[in-house]
C-alpha cells in the first residue's frame, strides 16, 4: 500500500513548530522559496502519513537519509517540491524496498539538449518535461535502495511501458504519471 499527496498551502502557516524544522534541517540562511517547498512536502507528507492512519507531530517529520522518518522505520519515503507546492509518497517496507517522486511545473522548460543527455535509447516516447520528472523519481527510488556508493546516471535508467529497469543494477520498477495541473507528477516503486 502506498499514499501521496501534494499540497500548495500549510495547514497552520503560524505554528512556529514549522520555523524550527526548518531551520533544523536548512539552517538560517535558506532562500524563502526553498523553504516554503521545504514545508510545503512535509505538510504533504503528514497528510500522507494521516491517510495511512498516522498521526505525527511536525517535530516527528524530520527525515533521515531522504527517506528514512526514525519515529515510523516501517516505512519508506520520498519527497518533492517546487517553490508552489509539495508533494510526499509513502509506503510500507514490507510492500516497497523504496519509492521516489518527483514534481515539476508543465510549463518548466526541459531543452531538447537536456532530453539527449538523460535519455535511454529505449526511453518511452514521452514529452521532454515527463521524461524529466520520471527520471528523477527512478533516480530517487534507485539512491533510496542505499545500494549506490555513487549516483546513477539519468540515461542508464531506461521508460518502459509502466516499468523502468536499471541496466548496470539489474532493478526494475514500476511508475506512473499524474497531471494536476499546473504540475507533472512522477511516481517511481520498487517492490519487495
Amino acid at each position: 500500500m502506498y499514499t501521496w499527496k501534494l499540497t500548495k498551502n500549510l495547514t497552520d502557516p503560524l505554528d512556529p513548530e514549522w520555523d524550527e524544522l526548518a531551520h533544523s534541517a536548512l539552517g538560517n540562511t535558506v532562500h524563502p522559496d526553498r523553504k516554503k517547498g521545504f514545508l510545503l512536502s512535509r505538510e504533504a507528507l503528514k497528510k500522507s502519513l494521516q491517510e495511512q492512519g498516522y498521526e505525527v507531530s511536525l517535530k516527528d517529520l524530520k527525515v533521515n537519509n531522504f527517506h528514512q522518518l526514525p519515529s515510523l522505520p516501517q516505512l519508506t519515503i520520498s519527497l518533492t517540491h517546487t517553490k508552489d507546492c509539495g508533494a510526499a509518497l509513502v509506503g510500507n517496507r514490507k510492500d516497497f524496498h523504496s519509492l521516489g517522486i518527483d514534481i515539476e511545473n508543465e510549463s518548466r522548460i526541459v531543452k531538447d539538449s537536456i532530453r539527449d543527455r538523460i535519455a535511454h535509447k529505449e526511453d518511452e516516447p514521452l514529452r521532454n518535461i515527463e521524461l524529466w520528472c520520471l527520471k528523477e523519481a527512478c533516480f530517487k527510488t534507485l539512491m533510496n535502495t542505499g545500494k549506490f556508493e555513487h549516483s546513477v546516471e539519468f540515461g542508464s535508467i531506461q521508460i518502459g511501458k509502466g516499468k523502468w529497469f536499471h541496466s548496470p543494477s539489474a532493478l526494475e520498477g514500476e511508475w506512473k504519471l499524474e497531471s494536476i495541473k499546473p504540475f507533472v507528477v512522477a511516481l517511481a516503486f520498487l517492490r519487495n
